[in-house]
Parts: structure tokens; sequence; C-alpha cells
């Protein structure tokens, strides 16, 4: 640091530490980091794994955890899993879609550094309709 008509002046090498301790002091850097690697695994009933299931997850903020913010589209691997980008920690909304089975959601908290979330999708319900004959 330098001393330059009453004032201080910084070089870049010198102000990254000090922005540094402020932020940690402040404790903005640990929210920066706190990030959760989540892996999402789909099965059927029986524990098999379901393949190509549509799988969309949506961060949730706000006082009422109803705005979203990013979202992710993904497809389950012949194993049924699906490697997701690290997130913000805080609650997120998983919904799978997939073909022969209910649709699923629900919201969770991710709160650990790494999560794995498994989802045991139903089978169709029969529906009725007054409309058959």
């Amino acid at each position: 640091m330098k001393m330059n008509d009453n004032r201080f002046v910084m070089t870049r090498r010198q102000a990254i530490p000090m922005v540094a301790v402020l932020l940690s002091a402040t404790g903005l850097l640990a929210k920066v980091r706190e990030r959760t690697d989540l892996r999402v695994v789909v099965q059927d009933e029986q524990g098999r794994p379901v393949s190509r299931a549509s799988i969309i997850i949506r961060e949730l903020k706000g006082k009422n955890l109803q705005k979203t913010g990013h979202s992710f589209e993904l497809k389950t691997s012949n194993e049924g899993s699906a490697p997701v980008p690290p997130l913000p920690r805080g609650y997120v909304l998983i919904q799978v879609i997939c073909k022969g089975y209910q649709t699923h959601g629900e919201k969770i908290e991710l709160t650990e550094e790494e999560q794995t979330i498994v989802i045991n999708l139903k089978p169709p319900v029969n529906q009725f309709s007054v409309h058959q004959e």
C-alpha cells in the first residue's frame, strides 16, 4: 500500500486477499461456496432402473419458495441416474416424467455437499370417464 495525496492506493495483488477476508468475515464467501453435487436415481416400484426418464429440476427462491431460479432438464442413463451440475443449497423442485409411469414431483432441500435422491415411479392408474360406453 502506498500513501498518495492522503489516500491509500492498493495494488490488485494486495486487494484480492483483503476482499476475501472481508467476504469471509461477513459470511458471503461461505454462501457462494455452499453448493450441492446432486445425483438423481429413478427406479420403478421393484427397484429396477428407469432409463430415458425426463428430469426437470427448478431452483426455488423467494419468501414462499414459489419463484424459480435456474432450471435444468436431464435424461436418465441406462442405470436410471442423472448427474446434475452443482446447485446452490436450498430448495429445489424435482419433476420426473416417463412414458408408462405416473408423473412424479416433490420439493427437496439441498443441505449436504453431496446428495443422492432416489425416486420410485409408480405405474399409471386406471382412469374412469363418464364418456365411456
